[in-house]
């Protein structure tokens, strides 16, 4: 095989021609070895030779690392897709995933068109319950609502409209007009007429004040307008469609529940009255009147007495008079009276005076003046009067001072004194001496008196004894022997009248319980009564109050108006009484 210089030139080298070494221009010698020889033709710079197949390199690591990344990026834009645009949470909402309030409400609306009805509920509880406080919350529940109606959830659908005019919207009527419906077709009236109410307050739209009134019985109405009233009166309920017609006289309680059927008209007396009424019809509840009433009965004038007051050198009599006051006259007057008008005057005149000598105030049971003149007590006095018409109604008092300068009895005082012992003088061992051991002796609580007591009976009474600095004192003594002498000699036996004109008696009548006041002079702290016990038996109290303020109380108990029994006795003055 011929030998070549210059080897074949290799894919990735190129043609340079040989250098020259000795003398420029020598043609390289050629051999002839009967081949020809080879040309070299040089291969146009810039363009690459042509691999054989079987030669190609493949970098499989970077080949599987362009495909992760490619898959990486696919994963993260589709769920970027479906997390973060309204177009892919509604896909999530569909394939059942979680989705936000938007596409829930979207999907939930897409069901409902479908006809899917449990399923369209279901999408917007999940949406409400996402996203409870949204500014298009009013939209969406009215959504929620319309899904509970068509799937015949009609409780539901109600709730969510209270809750819309409760709490989103309470001056929207058209939120009210839809529970109206479901009502009406439920045949809830009574709800109805409250919820009509409610509307009406809350939006203002007359509407609704209209449709209650349709729905409702008519408001009872009152025979007489409320306000101040001079007289009693008998009120009468009125209902314009004949309903019935309960009421009550209080602001307390339920109407009707706890008021009365009214069946006649009802008589108001004297004071402030609340009238509170509604008409029923079937199970409607008309709206509940209410009036009062401020009923002041007319009282009558004060007594006019005959006599002027000031000292007088002898006895005087003194009359009683009445005066008659405006409403009398102005009844009086009318030609032509009603039976209302008829009974009021004959109450007004139906007048009863109560009168006193005492000075004590006249109540119902003092003595009663029958229109004859009376003499005045010797000594001062204080005439007081008082008229009562026939509504119970008390005039002003009357009052009048006078004085009979002429000499009279004397009160019951500290001088008076049993003939054998002096009250709260006398020691016990002396008392003993006197009347003799007694049949028993002991200690004893009594509520009259302060401090340690004893008790001491006999066959003829009793004498009782508290311990002072000098030992036991007597303090209250009672007994039925003839033997005993009182105060102003007084003994048993004695009559009614005896008794009463050794002190002071004043001349006054019975009062209406049969009691009598002899004196009463509340400025020197003396008093004198007689009450009356029973049938047969009185009893006459003189009284007076110490400077110790201890209360010395002289007794007599008669029967038959006669003496059977006296005493006294020392207390307290708080715990003084009759």
């Amino acid at each position: 095989m011929p030998t070549v210089d210059n080897p074949p030139l290799t894919p990735n080298e190129s043609y340079a021609p040989p250098r020259r070494t000795g003398s420029e221009g020598l043609r390289p010698v050629s051999m002839n070895t009967g081949m020809q020889p080879r040309q070299i033709v040089p291969r146009p710079t810039g363009r690459p030779l042509k691999r054989h197949p079987h030669r190609l390199m493949i970098n499989w690591a970077l080949l599987w690392t362009v495909l992760a990344v490619v898959v990486m990026v696919a994963v993260i834009g589709a769920y970027a897709f479906l997390r973060f645009t309204d177009a892919g949470q509604l896909i999530m909402a569909r394939m059942g995933r979680d989705a936000n309030a938007n596409a829930m409400w979207k999907y939930g609306q897409e069901l409902l068109d479908q006809g899917y009805l449990d399923r369209s509920v279901a999408a917007f509880e999940k949406a409400y319950e996402l996203e409870p406080e949204r500014e298009d919350i009013y939209d969406r529940l009215l959504q929620l609502a319309d899904a509970y109606e068509a799937a015949g959830r009609l409780g539901d659908a109600e709730a969510v409209y209270v809750k819309i005019y409760t709490d989103i919207a309470e001056d929207d009527p058209e939120v009210y007009r839809q529970v109206m419906r479901l009502m009406e077709g439920q045949g809830r009236q009574m709800e109805l007429a409250a919820l009509l109410k409610l509307a009406y307050e809350k939006t203002g739209d007359s509407y609704f004040r209209r449709e209650r009134d349709q729905l409702l019985p008519s408001m009872p109405t009152a025979s007489k307008e409320a306000g101040p009233i001079k007289y009693e009166q008998d009120i009468q309920l009125l209902s314009a469609e004949d309903y019935d017609i309960y009421y009550i006289l209080s602001d307390e309680g339920e109407l009707p529940e706890d008021g009365t059927l009214y069946t006649e008209p009802i008589h108001l007396g004297e004071g402030s009255h609340v009238v509170r009424a509604v008409a029923v019809s079937s199970d409607l509840i008309s709206d509940e009147m209410r009036i009062q009433y401020s009923i002041s009965l007319p009282r009558p004038a004060a007594p006019y007495a005959s006599l002027a007051p000031g000292p007088y050198e002898k006895r005087q009599r003194i009359w009683l008079k009445l005066i008659k006051t405006e409403d009398q006259e102005l009844l009086e007057q009318k030609r032509l009276l009603s039976d209302q008008e008829e009974e009021i005057l004959k109450k007004l005149n139906d007048i009863t005076i109560y009168y006193t000598l005492d000075s004590q105030t006249p109540t119902s049971n003092s003595p009663i003046y029958t229109g004859d003149p009376f003499l005045l007590p010797l000594g001062p006095s204080t005439v007081k009067a008082v008229a009562v018409n026939g509504f119970g109604k008390v005039s002003n008092v009357m009052e009048r001072t006078y004085d009979i300068k002429k000499p009279f009895k004397l009160y019951f005082s500290d001088s008076d004194n049993f003939s054998d012992f002096t009250i709260m003088v006398t020691e016990k061992d002396a008392f003993i001496r006197k009347f003799g051991t007694p049949n028993s002796e002991r200690e004893i609580e009594d509520e009259n008196m302060e401090g340690q007591c004893q008790l001491l009976t006999y066959a003829w009474g009793e004498a009782r004894f508290f311990m002072t600095d000098r030992g036991y004192v007597i303090y209250a003594f009672e007994t039925n022997s003839q033997n005993v002498v009182g105060p102003e000699k007084t003994k048993i036996g004695m009559s009614e009248t005896d008794v009463t004109s050794l002190f002071r008696d004043m001349g006054m009548e019975h009062n209406q319980d049969g009691s009598r006041s002899l004196y009463y002079d509340k400025q020197n702290r003396k008093y004198a009564m007689m009450y009356h016990l029973s049938p047969t038996n009185d009893r006459i109290d003189y009284s007076y109050v110490r400077q110790d303020s201890l209360v010395v109380t002289l007794s007599y108990y008669l029967q038959d108006h006669r003496v059977i029994r006296m005493g006294i006795q020392t207390s307290l003055e708080n715990q003084w009484g009759t």
